[in-house]
């Protein structure tokens, strides 16, 4: 034991004759009260108030003891059992003789629950002190507690599985306890690919681990899909290739058998091939022409071999969304050139736009695609054949522009970019031809005076720019899509953004800097307006980031990309839309699914959040059967939201983003697909590599629970463990003097005191 004080040394005297004075004073002044207590209840009187006024001078210097208790920490042994739905399957587990509760063993769950029965019966018979834990869980949501002695334990129906992250989930609920041991019941069927060697070693690492493996290791021969691969995007009339492999499991040396395979959409079958199949791998290649637009639900399915066991892991069901048409982008450029090259090269790395280029000649304006010659539209209809519209200059059109009916269709819904340039003097210096009065007025930037500033200035990223769909993904340096990396503009023109425009690029001298507005995007009543203005952009978009990822996008590049998109579709200007479109889904599986909102400015709405409406809509569905489900904040993402969907029953679902106002706020609606296939039911063998895998890392063991006694004899392995308890120290602290013993004990001797007083007609 050992007592510690909260004051200094040197206080204690003062304390001590504090405490004394205390006392005096309370024998003076009951030696002075009139009428005068007789000795026996002055002595009763000063020994209440001297006691109490101590234990108050007593509490300032707040004495504490502490004290190590030795505590005896069982040994703790943990079952973990994989809760995937494949572990519901059914196997030949019955023929050895595993039993349950009940019956005989004929799924992997509960064979696993058998192995688990035995071990456990084993230890109340020789380690009966040991504790046991039992947790069940697929690494994607958190564990569950269950125990063998539950009146009903319910099937696993979750979807997908990661030993890795179930690794990590389990060493971290372990952590500071004195587990001996860790038992891994599971059939080794992964959906998640992403944790390899190197994340389940660090997973497993600090685990005593031991697995057990359920389901068939080998059996019949066996059909699979898989690898299949397909363009998530198609447009009406393309034709769309869907490539495949089948894999033959067991399939005996030299044999050939026939494979049918067959493409089906919601109507029927779309394309079918037959092919001889010999080997262990079949690669297969359909093509087919999109019936409908809109979510196409579709499903592969391969012809099963004679007397096939296992039909689930013959079909895969995937969807491609058919777009009507691609955005239509048209560059009318004042004088060709390489940016006019680049903006090109930007929408061809774009699959939703088509874009068309008209240039000047001696002839007048014409098509670069095909030299035929090309009237600009006098009227906003006739601009309305293009989704967007880029002019790269202004000075080269030759007054062939109608301005006033190019304004009005951009306030019909059109989008514009300007670039100045190409607006240039003989021998590359920049000019002073300023723009048209007409062509200002639909500008986001005051251009008057016009003039240049030919000093070196870097892309720096605003708070808008930040938060806006045309720089979403740059400006991050970690991930090679630092636009301050790239060389400087050599020339900025001098504007200022009107009040209704928002700049998201400016072009500064240096770090912490203002700058001069470079891009700047503002509505224009449907349409959209931006203003791109530096010279020579083609520098900017051609340079190459020294040790960029060839994955990864050219900065510039994909800024120019982003704002066609922008321009053609205003896809996340404003309102309500799906950041992650809804698509295709397994029976069983959980639906994520994110949305965006923003105002007109395209800022993001932090004040509300938005609803997503469900409902059925499939042929003799109930449209009545309206769900509704509120949508949370993506942490760290400025008017982002998102839902996770319970799982849903098989067929198409309708979904719309809503949320409250005047009047309400609707998104548009999307289709959401559920088949009743499931990877689940496809993992019909036990991925012993993978399991032997897990075990070795941890340096365990592995035992398949398909073979006779195997339950007993990992049972025999745990038993021969250590399993002392651990004996450690905790420590007890008792302090009186802050707790409310304390106060009661003060307050009872002061009262004490004042009753005899007043009893006594004490003054």
């Amino acid at each position: 034991m050992a007592i510690q004080w909260s004051v200094p040394v040197w206080v204690w005297p003062l304390l001590l004759v504090v405490a004394a004075g205390a006392i005096v004073w309370t024998v003076v002044v009951y030696g002075r009260t009139r009428p005068s207590p007789g000795p026996r209840l002055r002595r009763v009187l000063i020994t209440l108030r001297a006691t109490a006024l101590t234990l108050l001078v007593a509490a300032v210097a707040a004495p504490v003891t502490s004290c190590l208790r030795p505590r005896l920490q069982p040994a703790e042994l943990v079952f973990v059992v994989e809760d995937s739905a494949s572990m519901n399957l059914g196997d030949d587990a019955g023929a050895v003789g595993d039993t349950i509760a009940g019956g005989v063993a004929t799924s992997r769950w509960q064979r696993a629950l058998a192995a688990t029965a035995t071990i456990d019966s084993l230890f109340d018979a020789l380690h009966p002190s040991v504790k046991r834990s039992y947790v069940r869980g697929n690494g994607l949501q958190p564990l569950q507690d269950f125990s063998p002695a539950d009146a009903a334990i319910p099937v696993p129906s979750r979807h997908g599985t990661s030993l890795a992250a179930l690794a990590r989930r389990v060493r971290e609920r372990v952590a500071g306890r004195p587990v001996r041991a860790v038992v891994l019941v599971s059939d080794g069927a992964e959906t998640e690919q992403g944790d390899r060697v190197d994340a389940l070693a660090n997973a497993a690492a600090a685990l005593p681990l031991r697995v057990a493996g359920v389901g068939p290791v080998d059996g019949p021969p066996d059909r699979a899909v898989v690898d299949v691969r397909h363009p998530p995007v198609a447009y009406a009339g393309d034709e769309v290739i869907v490539e495949m492999a089948v894999a033959q499991r067991d399939l005996p040396a030299g044999a050939v058998a026939p494979l049918i395979v067959t493409l089906r959409d919601e109507q029927g079958v779309v394309a079918a091939d037959t092919v001889t199949a010999s080997g262990p791998v079949v690669p297969v290649a359909l093509s087919f022409r999109p019936r409908g637009e809109g979510l196409q639900a579709l499903r592969l399915e391969a012809s099963p071999l004679v007397a096939e066991r296992y039909l689930e892991n013959n079909r895969a069901s995937f969807a491609v969304d058919v777009r009507r048409d691609r955005a239509r982008v048209l560059v009318i450029a004042s004088t060709p050139g390489w940016d006019v090259r680049f903006l090109a090269l930007a929408a061809a790395g774009e699959r939703r736009l088509a874009l068309t280029v008209a240039y000047p000649t001696a002839r007048g304006l014409v098509l670069a695609d095909s030299l035929q010659p090309w009237q600009p539209p006098q009227t906003a209809a006739g601009w309305g054949r293009w989704d967007a519209v880029v002019l790269t200059g202004w000075s080269g059109t030759g007054g062939r522009l109608d301005w006033v009916s190019l304004g009005k269709a951009v306030e019909d819904g059109l989008g514009l970019l300007v670039l100045p340039s190409a607006t240039a003097a003989p021998g590359g210096q920049a000019a002073g031809n300023a723009p048209p009065a007409a062509l200002s007025a639909l500008l986001p930037v005051e251009t008057a005076p016009w003039s240049w500033d030919q000093v070196n200035r870097f892309a720096t990223v605003t708070a808008d720019g930040a938060v806006h769909p045309v720089l979403e993904g740059i400006g991050d340096a970690a991930a090679g899509t630092f636009l301050g990396a790239l060389p400087p503009w050599r020339a900025t023109a001098r504007v200022a953004a009107r009040p209704d425009a928002s700049v998201l690029l400016e072009a500064s001298t240096g770090a912490g800097l203002s700058g001069l507005p470079a891009l700047v995007v503002a509505p224009r009543g449907q349409g959209r307006v931006a203003w791109l203005g530096v010279r020579q952009v083609w520098e900017w978009a051609f340079w190459e980031l020294p040790g960029q990822s060839v994955a990864a996008e050219q900065p510039a590049r994909r800024t120019l990309r982003n704002l066609l998109v922008w321009l053609a579709g205003g896809a996340g200007q404003s309102g309500l839309d799906f950041a992650s479109r809804p698509g295709v889904y397994q029976e069983g599986q959980p639906v994520r699914i994110e949305a965006r909102w923003r105002d007109l400015r395209g800022d993001p709405v932090l004040d509300r959040l938005p609803a997503l409406v469900l409902h059925p809509s499939g042929p003799g569905a109930d449209t009545t059967a309206v769900r509704t489900f509120a949508l949370e904040s993506i942490s760290g993402q400025p008017g982002a939201s998102f839902v996770e969907l319970p799982p849903l029953a098989p067929g198409r679902y309708t979904t719309r983003l809503t949320a409250s106002g005047e009047p309400p706020v609707r998104g548009p609606a999307a289709d959401l697909v559920v088949t009743d296939t499931s990877v689940e039911r496809a993992q019909v063998r036990q991925d012993r590599h993978r399991l032997e895998q897990l075990a070795a890392r941890a340096g365990g063991s592995y035992v398949d629970l398909g073979q006779p006694g195997a339950a007993g004899r990992l049972g025999a392995e745990l038993v021969a463990l250590d399993w002392s308890g651990v004996e450690d120290r905790q420590r007890r602290r008792f302090d009186l003097w802050s707790g409310w013993p304390f106060v009661a004990i003060v307050v009872a001797l002061l009262g004490a005191e004042w009753f005899l007083r007043r009893r006594h007609g004490l003054l």
